[in-house]
């Protein structure tokens, strides 16, 4: 399977083999998380646009055909600029692609989103924001600790020796959010 999207042409296989090598002894700092990293913040933009180009959303999930894809940030903004950079003058499914940046009290408004980026955030308002988006179709992404256990849909893992793609398969159906059985091999399920 590929990752293709603008700009970028890898194999999913390589790039995890290429994270094994480079990530080796970043878990001795436990603090880190990939997002910290400038290469851990290109490998969750790369995953973020993969994710936005194959998987498929039911169509209430918009208010109408010409409504844009949104792609939203809460928490820190660490992925702001990469993802503006790789989304800029990009289409999904012929939707117009936007940025957003949700501040922790308007999260209702993150429903409206169809991925939210959750960084940042402590533990109490982190599972407060996967409540308020359970059984919407917004696909939830963080390298928050334990995040896919907890009710999030993709976490970013970093083992210390690689980084793996740990999947919650009941929120994302919870979601109707269809992806490719293929994608659910490379991740782990929650621990």
């Amino acid at each position: 399977m590929t990752i293709s999207s603008p700009g970028s042409l890898r194999t999913i296989p390589a790039l995890i083999l290429f994270l094994t090598v480079l990530f080796t002894g970043v878990g001795a700092q436990a603090a880190v998380q990939l997002s910290d990293t400038p290469l851990g913040r290109r490998v969750m933009v790369d995953y973020i646009v993969h994710f936005a180009y194959h998987l498929q959303w039911p169509v209430n999930a918009f208010a109408n055909s010409s409504a844009p894809f949104k792609v939203c940030l809460m928490g820190g903004d660490s992925l702001g600029e990469p993802l503006a950079a790789r989304f800029k003058n990009q289409r999904i499914d012929g939707r117009n692609v936007e940025l957003e940046k949700i501040e922790v009290k308007e999260m209702l408004r993150a429903r409206k989103c169809q991925i939210v980026v959750l960084s940042t955030l402590d533990r109490p308002t982190l599972l407060k924001a996967l409540v308020a988006l359970e059984f919407f179709p917004v696909l939830t992404v963080s390298d928050a600790e334990r995040f896919a256990a907890t009710g999030g849909m993709i976490e970013f893992a970093d083992s210390g020796r690689e980084v793996a793609l740990r999947m919650n398969k009941t929120m994302l159906e919870k979601a109707e959010l269809k992806m490719g059985s293929s994608l659910f091999r490379l991740g782990r399920k929650p621990e």
